[in-house]
């Protein structure tokens, strides 16, 4: 999250920026050559208001918050896209703790600039990577609705200007105002991207426009290559990048999804099932390796991918399918991770692979069928007792990771939320805890939780007996019904 003070001291000096001359012109000079008139009157056939109610919950808060942003319409039938950058919270504990952060939206409504039409949305989900959200207007289906087409510009270069428009606060008037930046670099590790200057936060997914008024795609952020994820195959540390990198997510990025748009809760991603480092040059001086780069496997998940093909701990993969693997620095490791999810569930997937040995070093190949990446606990089923004021969810990956379980013989759920001072809360249950038994019920599904709840809060029982795992123990939890 960008901090508030450093944030506005980046704007000043930004605006400062734009105001210097830039050779024989200025900033306000170069603006000009843009015809706003004619951008405005563009965008108006697809822009919209959306207004989005969405319930946070935090453990054992929960809140509701009205958000209010601009949506562009990008086909004709009312496919929708925005920032969506507040249902794809990234919180690096939530994946590996019991305690999650959701955000989940209630209710999506859009209405035209001139505000004469207002429509009902639902929404899809939201890109993890460029975190540009999807929804689709409902109930209109003999609407036609106009629609941006992004196009494929020629090569941007350092020093190449765009234009966007972006939504003004509901009190003032007119609802959008018009703005500007500079290619500042292009950026080519861990992908390419053009970094754009003169832009903020808020203006996310808006469209950006060339000076031929060609909509090239839109406002977006380059993933943190320090963020945590386990998703390409393992984890890394965390990092503390104190502001986003703003640029282009191009025409072809966003065909792709426009084509097939994520949706919440669908696993798409695959998964290899790795914990992995960066091939250093000093490593490969080490071994005595002539290389680009690499991966390090340092764990190997049991019953992975990674383990059903026979990689091991050590292992140094060079090569994916024949391509060399570019990775000799810890940042770049996004690299190799986004590679494999894009690749997605049942790829074949061939490693070159370096073993070193007690008396040699070997090279071999092995080829893998990735799986499924693991839900996160915020995607995992779910099920809430209105009677004891709690939630529980299934157990996930992560949670085997972080308990260090087996997954074989380890059961039960999770306790995701509890109301404070709920009954199930009074009764001393915790958020973590992982219900075994419920009763002489024995629990390993929230259909389990829901059906032994049932039957047991049906006789009317003056109390009810739990039997948790917590903290590597195992403990009884009597929680009074009144």
């Amino acid at each position: 999250m960008v901090k508030p003070v450093r944030y506005y001291l980046l704007l000043s000096a930004l605006a400062i920026l734009l105001s210097l001359p830039v050779g024989p012109r200025t900033a306000a000079a170069i603006a000009q050559d843009f015809d706003f008139g004619r951008l405005e009157q563009e965008i108006e056939k697809y822009t919209l208001v959306m207004e989005m109610k969405i319930e946070l919950s935090f453990g054992m808060q929960s809140t509701e918050q009205e958000l209010r942003m601009m949506a562009t319409v990008v086909s004709e039938d009312g496919l929708v896209i925005f920032d969506g950058s507040m249902l794809e919270l990234s919180d690096p504990f939530s994946s590996f703790s019991s305690f999650s952060v959701k955000s989940t939206p209630t209710r999506l409504e859009f209405t035209t600039l001139d505000g004469e039409q207002t429509y009902e949305g639902e929404y899809i989900g939201t890109d993890r990577y460029t975190r540009i959200g999807f929804a689709r207007i409902v109930d209109t289906a003999d609407t036609d609705f106009d629609y941006v087409e992004f196009s494929e510009p020629d090569r941007l270069s350092v020093g190449d200007w765009v234009a966007l428009y972006f939504l003004l606060p509901e009190y003032v008037s007119p609802r959008l105002a018009a703005d500007i930046g500079m290619v500042s670099t292009m950026v080519e590790i861990p992908e390419e991207f053009p970094m754009i200057v003169g832009f903020g936060p808020h203006e996310m997914t808006s469209v950006l426009f060339d000076q031929n008024l060609r909509p090239l795609g839109v406002l977006g952020v380059l993933p943190d290559p320090s963020a945590s994820s386990a998703d390409g195959g393992g984890m890394h540390s965390m990092g503390n990048n104190d502001f986003p990198m703003l640029g282009l997510i191009g025409a072809d990025k966003i065909g792709e999804l426009i084509a097939d748009p994520p949706v919440k809760g669908q696993i798409v991603r695959g998964w290899l099932g790795i914990t992995l480092q960066a091939l250093t040059s000093d490593i490969q001086e080490f071994f005595g390796l002539e290389a680009d780069g690499g991966i390090i496997v340092n764990e190997v998940m049991s019953d992975s991918p990674a383990d059903k093909a026979g990689l091991k701990v050590g292992d140094l993969i060079v090569q994916v399918n024949g391509q060399p693997i570019e990775v000799d620095t810890e940042e770049k490791l996004p690299v190799f991770q986004r590679m494999i999810a894009e690749m997605g569930p049942d790829a074949p997937v061939e490693f070159t692979i370096v073993r070193p040995g007690e008396e040699a070093v070997d090279t071999t190949t092995v080829t893998a069928v990735l799986g499924k990446a693991p839900i996160a606990a915020t995607d995992a089923e779910e099920y809430e007792n209105d009677k004891l004021e709690f939630k529980v969810r299934d157990l996930v990956f992560t949670d085997y990771m972080l308990y260090n379980v087996d997954a074989e013989t380890f059961t039960g759920v999770v306790v995701s939320e509890l109301e404070p001072g709920g009954l199930a809360t009074i009764g001393g249950l915790r958020i973590g805890d992982v219900i075994q038994r419920i009763g002489p019920y024995e629990i390993s599904t929230v259909g389990d939780a829901e059906e032994a709840l049932e039957t047991l809060l049906a006789d009317d029982p003056t109390e009810i007996v739990f039997f948790i795992w917590r903290n590597n123990k195992t403990m009884f939890v009597n929680v009074k019904t009144e």
